[in-house]
């Protein structure tokens, strides 16, 4: 499948998984081959199938980038609703699940304007204790380029929503 082509359809369901589930899960390989699956919550992505996140607290991320920068990224759209609807109908109006495969590149300061993106999504909570605690330091980001997708699929119930 041509990640170019479905690229609107995928950024659809990345938004539906980060309306439900306020994160997405990225997995790296550490240098003895072992899986390691990160949730991060401040992940953003353009129109040119890349995207990037504020680089804050995992501690194996970084290690696992000095020998390998690629990464799957996952995002599920868990609504109680959407799944409900679906079962019920039998079908799903749009897919339930994503991975995105690609490479990151090196830690870097974020922009005016990526900043500004994440104070307006996390705004809602900037007077809360636990803002400023885990919050008000996040200025490094890290971009991704994505080159290959697959998404997660269900039998009969997500025939025709790919391409």
């Amino acid at each position: 499948m041509d990640l170019q082509k479905n690229w609107p359809g995928i950024l659809e369901v990345l938004g539906n998984a980060r309306q439900s589930n306020r994160f997405f899960s990225i997995a790296t390989v550490d240098a003895d081959g072992n899986p390691h699956v990160t949730p991060i919550g401040h992940v953003f992505f353009r129109d040119d199938m890349t995207g990037y996140y504020f680089d804050a607290y995992s501690k194996a991320m970084p290690k696992n980038f000095e020998h390998n920068r690629r990464i799957c990224l996952m995002g599920v759209n868990s609504g109680t609703g959407f799944w409900l609807k679906s079962l019920f109908r039998g079908q799903f109006d749009s897919a339930p699940a994503v991975r995105l495969f690609g490479e990151v590149g090196e830690a870097r300061d974020a922009t005016a304007e990526e900043v500004e993106k994440l104070q307006k999504r996390i705004g809602i909570t900037s007077r809360l204790k636990g803002h400023q605690l885990i919050w008000s330091d996040l200025d490094r980001v890290r971009d991704m380029r994505f080159d290959g997708f697959s998404p997660a699929t269900y039998p009969a119930m997500c025939d025709g929503l790919w391409q």
